[in-house]
């Protein structure tokens, strides 16, 4: 199914957040701003579920409005958990682009797949859970958790320290903050502290 108003209603909303906010929004902020939108009451009741179908909405719309707004006012839309931000692109750099920002990116082919949303289950998010924390013991997961707090590689325990309450106190639910992100740089400063 291709991506369109028709298949992701929140397209409209979306679109009119990010150029309210052309600093940049996160996800979590984008959730709030559309918390009231009719397409979310037909959501899933299982709570994990409905949090993934929320999510998936979003990035759906996001990565196609990633599309548009390249090819038609020659926009990027830049995609990360921490900040939603679209800016112009240098003419120079657009007649050297031969294609949409992300177009080779597995996450995105995975986010444009409509059918994604209509066939994950509960039990599916609950595998996608599970695979994460599986990550987390990974070999590479110290380096994940280092790109996640931002630190170069040799970054000492009072580095690492430092720049966990700085991100947390930007990111905290209590305070505002996108919680999926606090709990990321939760998780990666758990990691990278008991020395993983």
């Amino acid at each position: 199914m291709s991506p369109d108003i028709a298949s992701n209603p929140l397209i409209p909303e979306l679109l009119a957040l990010l150029r309210a906010h052309p600093d940049g929004i996160s996800e979590f902020r984008l959730m709030k701003g559309l918390e009231a939108h009719p397409a979310f009451a037909e959501l899933a009741d299982d709570y994990q579920l409905r949090l993934f179908q929320k999510h998936f909405m979003i990035m759906h719309g996001l990565y196609t409005l990633q599309t548009r707004l390249w090819y038609e006012e020659q926009l990027r839309l830049e995609i990360s958990p921490l900040s939603v931000r679209c800016h112009a692109e240098p003419v120079d750099s657009i007649t050297e682009q031969a294609s949409v920002p992300g177009a080779a990116d597995p996450l995105r082919d995975y986010y444009l797949d409509w059918t994604q949303l209509q066939h994950t289950s509960a039990r599916d998010v609950q595998r996608l859970l599970a695979g994460f924390m599986e990550q987390l013991d990974h070999p590479g997961a110290r380096h994940k958790a280092l790109e996640t707090l931002e630190l170069d590689a040799g970054a000492s325990q009072e580095k690492i320290r430092s720049r966990y309450r700085q991100l947390a106190a930007q990111l905290h639910p209590d305070k505002g903050g996108d919680s999926e992100a606090f709990i990321e740089v939760r998780r990666a400063y758990e990691l990278l502290r008991s020395g993983g």
